[in-house]
């Protein structure tokens, strides 16, 4: 059992906010992703399919229809996942084969194999798909500040005047007619 010293994942995230900057690790830049994730179509998909796989097996064992159904849910999470901000950090890294097998093991993990939900998990904190991962590779979501300025605007527009809670009170009598 190994003792003492730094542990993956102990402690708290960094928090790219802090106020405190003279430490070693604060020296190297963040990447910022835009917020509105990758643009474009996701890239080729760069493993074997299911349906490749199937023929290896013996006749007697394939599951053309599975193998289908793997295929076609593989595609889905793989056109989804490249749309997202850290698609961007893949890209400009080559993680393709990261991200596919990422997408496989998770794919397999839906259909109940806990062994590879627990690899799928695994590989979600490598490609910082949750915030603390993100963190850990450095990386901020850009501030969208077109939008929330336009989504300010519209709140604006929407109503001219929102009410006060003084506007909505009301002088009721006490009915001593005083």
């Amino acid at each position: 059992m190994p003792r003492g010293g730094a542990r993956v994942n102990s402690g708290p995230a960094r928090d790219p906010n802090a106020l405190r900057r003279e430490r070693k690790d604060d020296q190297q830049q963040w990447t910022l992703l835009p917020s509105k994730g990758r643009p474009g179509n996701a890239p080729g998909w760069p493993l074997e399919k299911w349906r490749e796989l199937e023929k290896a097996r013996p006749v007697e064992e394939r599951n053309d229809a599975g193998a289908r159904t793997l295929d076609k849910r593989e595609l889905e999470i793989w056109r989804e996942i490249w749309k997202t901000p850290q698609a961007t950090a893949w890209d400009r890294l080559g993680w393709r084969h990261d991200v596919a097998l990422y997408v496989r093991l998770l794919v397999q993990g839906e259909r109940g194999n806990l062994k590879a939900a627990g690899e799928a998990r695994q590989w979600s904190d490598r490609l910082g798909l949750n915030q603390t991962a993100m963190l850990r590779n450095r990386w901020k979501i850009a501030a969208d500040e077109l939008g929330a300025r336009r989504e300010e605007n519209s709140k604006q527009t929407a109503g001219a005047r929102r009410p006060s809670s003084r506007d909505r009170f009301s002088v009721v009598p006490d009915g001593t007619g005083g």
